[in-house]
């Protein structure tokens, strides 16, 4: 990617993020550049085409970083989550107009659609070894840990959006509640052994 198309699309970002892709037209994303809009459009025809390459930046990067380190399981499976809310408040915009951008690209939907698949397959191989560590417990139910899942994705999806119906801002303190949530979220499937091993990596009393 050359210098003008990247300092494009650093730029669309922070207007993206700061005011929404629906307030942030082609013209203001040039000015913001410090370009002509005609120089913009040699490299984007249009406004969906930067979200598009966006969305495609943020699935790559939590591509980087979804690894299971083997040294210490369970905190890498709890830091992929830390790690992952970081990025997603850094294309917040995404997840703020999360049901406009899937309802206006296609493109973006249906690979959005394979994408949730082969994070759920991921996340179930996670804590497969989680448990053959012993520090998670079985299935008492059918399909428990896939609804396990699908509540952690409901909540990555729409977290951003329920911080701002209750305040006017969103700030970095969001990741910090956004993980504690998160974490907790999955500390009742934890075993016996994988409670002390949270409650230590957390400064937790353990009982």
């Amino acid at each position: 990617m050359n210098n003008t198309k990247q300092k494009i699309i650093q730029h669309s970002l922070v207007l993206f993020n700061e005011n929404g892709i629906s307030k942030a037209s082609l013209r203001d994303i040039a000015k913001q550049a410090d370009i002509s809009v005609g120089n913009l459009q040699y490299h984007f025809k249009k406004r969906e085409d930067i979200v598009e390459l966006l969305y495609f930046e943020l699935v790559d990067k939590l591509d980087n970083i979804t690894a299971l380190k083997t040294d210490d399981i369970l905190k890498s499976f709890i830091n992929i989550g830390s790690e992952s809310i970081t990025i997603f408040y850094d294309y917040r915009f995404f997840f703020l107009d999360f049901i406009s951008i899937i309802r206006q690209h296609d493109k973006i939907k249906n690979h959005y659609s394979e994408l949730s698949k082969h994070r759920k397959d991921s996340f179930l191989e996670m804590i497969d070894m989680l448990i053959d560590h012993g520090l998670f417990r079985k299935e008492e139910l059918k399909g428990e840990y896939q609804s396990v899942y699908k509540r952690i994705e409901v909540i990555s999806n729409f977290w951003f959006s329920s911080i701002l119906i209750q305040s006017k801002t969103l700030s970095k303190k969001a990741i910090d509640d956004y993980s504690l949530v998160i974490s907790q979220s999955v500390y009742p499937y934890l075993t016996e052994e994988g409670r002390v091993h949270y409650k230590r990596m957390f400064n937790e009393q353990v009982l």
